[in-house]
């Protein structure tokens, strides 16, 4: 969910990997900043999927 201020809330992880991966999805997430999703030029919440990709070397 991304509120009327483009900060991310209730983040989960929809299909968890493990190995540590789902909670440094969330972290990841978690500091993203979103442009809120605007109905009728008023900013309101909306529920969005960020896909997460990790690189391992």
């Amino acid at each position: 969910m991304v509120d009327e201020d483009g900060n991310p809330q209730n983040v989960r992880v929809i299909r968890p990997l493990g190995m540590g991966l789902d909670e440094k999805a969330i972290e990841a997430v978690r500091r993203y900043r979103f442009n809120p999703a605007l109905k009728d030029g008023v900013p309101v919440p909306v529920e969005i999927k960020v896909e997460v990709n990790f690189r391992l070397y």
